[in-house]
């Protein structure tokens, strides 16, 4: 019989927790992904509107957006469709596509209200919107056979980032995770 797994030990395997309560920011998380996928196509700045859209022109970014809607915004419908979709951006061959977990936060994003401010507004649901689907929760095992039940957050750097319950976080090296526990990390970061 396997002795459950303290948190304690856990973080002594190599995590680092920290309680995260803020919301997603536009500026430092959100803008980073808009810029490595889809500022080659539509960027003011690079001189390139292609469709009349620039991640980089915030009315037109208003646009794409409903807040607390992610499933009604544009943006959301555009980078998830199919490959074999006309809408699909970016097109096939045109670029690499959003990855899950970056696609998980951009849905967090526009969940928490879309705001494009320095750190965003404090994470609250829109009048009427229904609760966002619930992430899915998983087995990490450390490289020691230590487990913990986790939500993949993302990945920063060679760490993975688990969200645990009461939103406390564990940052995690993927070096001391198991083979399995690092495929499963390096799959949600759509590497």
């Amino acid at each position: 019989m396997q002795r459950p797994t303290s948190l304690f030990a856990f973080v002594l395997a190599g995590g680092l927790i920290y309680s995260s309560a803020s919301a997603v920011d536009f500026k430092s998380q959100i803008m980073p992904i808009l810029n490595s996928k889809c500022s080659k196509c539509h960027s003011e700045a690079k001189g390139e509107t292609k469709g009349d859209f620039a991640v980089d022109n915030l009315s037109q970014m208003k646009k794409e957006v409903r807040a607390g809607k992610p499933e009604a915004s544009n943006l959301v419908l555009i980078i998830t469709a199919p490959d074999d979709d006309d809408d699909v951006m970016p097109p096939k061959g045109k670029g690499t596509r959003v990855s899950p977990a970056e696609v998980a936060l951009i849905k967090q994003w526009i969940t928490e209200g879309a705001s494009f401010e320095a750190g965003g507004a404090a994470p609250t649901a829109a009048p009427g919107a229904a609760p966002a689907a619930a992430p899915a929760i998983a087995t990490w095992t450390s490289a020691g056979g230590k487990s913990i039940q986790a939500i993949y957050d993302r990945m920063e750097g060679d760490a993975v980032v688990l969200r645990m319950a009461g939103n406390q976080y564990v940052k995690v090296p993927l070096a001391n995770l198991s083979p399995e526990s690092q495929a499963m990390a390096k799959q949600a970061a759509g590497q």
